[in-house]
């Protein structure tokens, strides 16, 4: 008896909350059944995968320069990595680590793939052409022009219709900071909607009744009804990274307050903040099924571990 009740606890606070990863540690995703996470290191320019079992760093797959973003698709067998720096994005094989690159346009940054699994979707600031589109039988590239403002973030409709594309430009610069609202099929503009300063990032809810935007500079989320058109405003934090939802609320990073905030998917307010242990400069983050989260820290090398339940 007083060797279980001792040993369990040991294993526990033996088991670190930090796992060393590549050089900035920047955009993250975790396959379906949490085993794996897959953090795009923007410095040393590749993929680190993470067991998340043994909390090691199984794999390590060389990408091109400065990958920033990465989701996964196809089931969890392929990943894809937009290599800000090379003008690409990496497609990687997760089984066998083979990796294939796709020339898409200056600055690829934000991505998503269709729901089908049809089509990835990668925001460029490629001379007014501001979305490439891969074919992903073919990988065939397309383009598509005339979108108002250069992309920073992409996200795409539950039923695959519409494309959600945050914008922002230099301050006194001559677009707005906005989110495009476009058909997939005809890349129509079908609305533009105002946001806070520096969308960096759009995620549409598991339900497909919202869409979140984090206005970086003005620490805002614009929260859009997808069925009303309503648009609202509400205070928030400092985060380059995504929101993620978990069973019943919305999670993102506060990069300067280093803590994983809770947002009320109903009322939109912060209800919870917990700190990430040893963080620096907390960027990104993903959530399991178990509402763990892994946070990658760009400054400090490493992706966090916390535990959310």
């Amino acid at each position: 008896m007083s060797h279980h009740s001792s040993s369990s606890p040991a294993t526990t606070r033996n088991l670190s909350n930090s796992i060393p990863v590549g050089e900035g540690p920047r955009g993250i995703a975790i396959n379906d059944d949490g085993s794996r996470v897959f953090v795009c290191n923007y410095i040393s320019g590749n993929v680190s995968v993470i067991n998340t079992r043994n909390r090691k760093v199984i794999r390590t797959i060389a990408v091109e320069r400065y990958p920033q973003n990465i989701v996964l698709a196809h089931g969890g067998k392929r990943a894809y990595v937009t290599n800000y720096g090379s003008s690409s994005v990496s497609v990687i094989d997760t089984e066998t680590y083979a990796v294939g690159n796709v020339t898409v346009g200056r600055h690829p940054r934000g991505i998503v793939v269709s729901r089908d699994g049809k089509h990835v979707y990668v925001t460029v600031r490629q001379d007014k052409e501001w979305l490439a589109i891969i074919d992903t039988r073919t990988y065939a590239v397309s383009r598509v022009r005339g979108l108002p403002s250069p992309s920073i973030s992409v996200d795409i409709s539950q039923d695959d219709s519409r494309l959600y594309i945050s914008s922002t430009n230099s301050p006194g610069g001559p677009y707005q900071d906005a989110l495009t609202v476009i058909s997939s099929k005809t890349f129509k503009v079908i609305s533009i909607i105002k946001t806070e300063q520096y969308p960096s990032a759009v995620t549409v809810s598991p339900d497909g009744s919202k869409v979140y935007i984090v206005g970086m500079d003005a620490r805002k989320l614009t929260v859009l009804d997808t069925r009303s058109s309503i648009v609202r405003h509400f205070d928030f934090v400092t985060c380059e990274g995504k929101v993620v939802f978990g069973e019943r609320n919305a999670y993102a990073v506060d990069q300067t307050r280093k803590e994983v905030v809770e947002v009320s998917t109903t009322t939109h307010e912060i209800v919870r903040r917990v700190p990430i242990p040893g963080a620096f400069d907390p960027y990104d983050m993903v959530l399991d099924k178990h509402n763990h989260a892994y946070i990658s820290d760009y400054q400090k090398d490493e992706v966090h571990s916390v535990d959310l339940a």
